[in-house]
């Protein structure tokens, strides 16, 4: 996708770039000359050249030297290239710097809707309770845990077969803000988004949603709890929350505004 958005803002864009160099010398002599070298696989990923050599006139031997050289883009480089081609002409907002009052001014804006926002990621409620459901119903218990386990097995399915899957990021510096990440578990499956679960982290992507007041996204909506069952949720949530013993304290199944969506383009530290 980074290939695609470079290649959009520029025309067209190559992976590699390469840089031809000449350098001519003579000297006085006689006789007549021709050979190449080539660099050796050293460096072949990153830099190719090759210099080449030649010459043939009576009294003056005549060397000319030709390197060419091949920058090859990495993944890293092509984002930071960019997001800065994209803040120069002013196409990404920056939801750190947003004032709360500034807040419901924000638009959707097919020109300027990629934005921006620092925080701490989290699981959703329903991920969390996918998770340990598994770990503490494995061991067994009566009939009442056995229909747990089997609606939290159901849950896990319907989290895993879903195309996307939310996560919260919050930023809470000047004042709290919070955004629902629309993940791709084809690029980032369930087991791997504790990946991102490794401290403050900036997101860069197109908000698709900004929430008014008294708008709220529900983050029931890819499982089986959808919105038809809210009560046996909330009773999940509950028993949880009471287990004795056990500190835990889900994040809440709606996000309220201030809130955005967003679809993630990199999420890096």
């Amino acid at each position: 996708m980074i290939v695609s958005f470079v290649a959009a803002t520029e025309g067209g864009y190559a992976l590699e770039n390469a840089v031809k160099r000449t350098q001519a010398t003579t000297e006085d002599t006689k006789g007549e000359i021709a050979g190449e070298v080539g660099l050796s696989g050293l460096l072949s990923n990153l830099v190719k050249a090759d210099v080449k050599s030649s010459a043939n006139l009576e009294d003056q031997l005549v060397q000319s030297h030709e390197s060419q050289i091949i920058l090859k883009h990495t993944e890293a480089s092509l984002f930071m290239g960019l997001r800065n081609k994209l803040y120069s002409q002013h196409r990404i907002i920056s939801l750190d710097d947003c004032e709360q009052s500034q807040w419901d001014e924000l638009k959707l804006s097919p020109f300027s809707d990629l934005v921006e926002l620092s925080g701490y990621i989290y699981r959703s409620p329903m991920n969390e309770i996918a998770r340990l459901g598994e770990r503490f119903l494995s061991f067994g218990f009566g009939e009442q845990e056995a229909q747990a386990a089997a609606m939290i097995q159901a849950l896990r399915n319907d989290l895993e077969s879903s195309p996307l899957s939310d996560v919260l990021l919050s930023h809470e510096e000047k004042w709290r803000k919070d955004a629902v990440l629309d993940l791709s578990t084809k690029i980032l499956p369930l087991i791997e988004q504790d990946r991102l679960l490794c401290g403050r982290v900036v997101v860069l992507g197109k908000v698709t949603r900004i929430l008014k007041q008294p708008e709220a996204i529900n983050l029931c909506r890819r499982s089986i709890f959808g919105y038809a069952a809210q009560k046996v949720l909330t009773d999940m949530i509950s028993s949880f929350e009471n287990m004795p013993g056990i500190n835990i304290k889900l994040a809440p199944y709606e996000v309220k505004h201030p809130a955005v969506e967003i679809i993630p383009m990199a999420i890096y530290a």
